[in-house]
C-alpha cells in the first residue's frame, strides 16, 4: 500500500514539474542573439545578420532589422528593388538615393530588411556600399563604424512583453504585420565593426594634373604623326 501511494505521489510530482516547465516557457520573456558576418571587402560588402530567438513560442512571425546608415555608406535602391522582384530578399530604404554623390554631400539613408522566422531563427542579408570621399591633404583612411541596429519582431499574436515600436519602417516590411515590437538583443560578434574608407591625397593633385596633361600631349603627338604618315602614304602610292 505504501509503495502504491509513493508511486502515485511520484507521478503527481512529475506531472506538476512538466506543467511548471510549460508555464515557464509560455511566460518567459523573449530574448534574442545576433551573429554578424561580413562578406566581401573594399567598396562593396554584404552584412549577414543571423538572429536566434530564445523562449520563442509564436507562429507566423516576421523579424526585421532597421539601420540608419551614415552618409559614407548606402544601399543601391535599384539593387534592392531587383532583389525584391526576384524574391531573394525583402529590403527597402528611405532617404538619399543618388549613388554618385560623394560622402560629404550625400544625405542620410535608412534601410529595413525583413524575413520570416523559422525554428526560432532568421537570416537577413543587406548589401552595403561605400561612397567616395573628397581628397584631403594627408590622404590615408577614415574609419566608419557600422551603426547599431534595431531588431523588431512582428507576429499575428499579441506579444505582451514589449511595446509597439515607434520606428517608421518602409514598405513592404511595414505592411507584413499589424504591429512591430522592438526586441532587445545580445550581439555575439562584430558589435563595433569598423569599415576603413580610403581618402585621396590632395597634395599630389598638381603632380597628377601635370602628368595627365603631359600624357595627353604625348598621345596627341603620336596620333598626329600616325595620321600624317597614313595621309602621305595614300598620296604617294608605291609604283609596281
Amino acid at each position: 500500500m505504501t509503495v502504491f501511494i509513493s508511486e502515485i505521489n511520484f507521478s503527481r510530482i512529475v506531472v506538476a514539474l512538466l506543467l511548471c516547465t510549460q508555464i515557464v516557457r509560455i511566460y518567459a520573456r523573449i530574448e534574442a542573439e545576433i551573429d554578424l558576418d561580413v562578406e566581401g571587402n573594399g567598396f562593396h560588402r554584404t552584412l549577414i545578420y543571423r538572429v536566434h530567438f530564445k523562449n520563442f513560442t509564436y507562429d507566423g512571425c516576421q523579424a526585421a532589422i532597421y539601420m540608419e546608415l551614415p552618409s559614407a555608406l548606402y544601399v543601391n535602391t535599384d539593387e534592392i528593388a531587383e532583389l525584391r522582384r526576384r524574391g531573394m530578399s525583402t529590403i527597402c530604404s528611405v532617404g538619399e538615393t543618388d549613388v554618385e554623390l560623394f560622402a560629404e554631400k550625400a544625405g542620410q539613408q535608412n534601410v529595413t530588411i525583413c524575413a520570416s522566422i523559422h525554428s526560432s531563427s532568421s537570416s537577413l542579408a543587406i548589401p552595403i556600399h561605400q561612397r567616395y570621399r573628397y581628397a584631403h591633404k594627408t590622404g590615408g583612411y577614415i574609419d566608419v563604424t557600422l551603426p547599431e541596429i534595431k531588431l523588431l519582431l512582428g507576429c499575428r499574436e499579441r506579444i505582451k512583453d514589449y511595446r509597439v515600436s515607434k520606428i517608421d519602417l518602409c514598405e513592404p516590411c511595414v505592411g507584413l504585420v499589424a504591429k512591430w515590437r522592438e526586441i532587445p538583443y545580445y550581439m555575439l560578434n562584430n558589435r563595433n565593426y569598423v569599415w576603413p574608407i580610403p581618402v585621396g591625397d590632395s597634395s599630389l593633385s598638381l603632380f597628377v594634373t601635370c602628368a595627365t596633361l603631359l600624357t595627353t600631349v604625348i598621345g596627341a603627338v603620336f596620333i598626329g604623326l600616325a595620321i600624317r604618315t597614313n595621309v602621305l602614304d595614300q598620296s604617294h602610292p608605291k609604283e609596281d
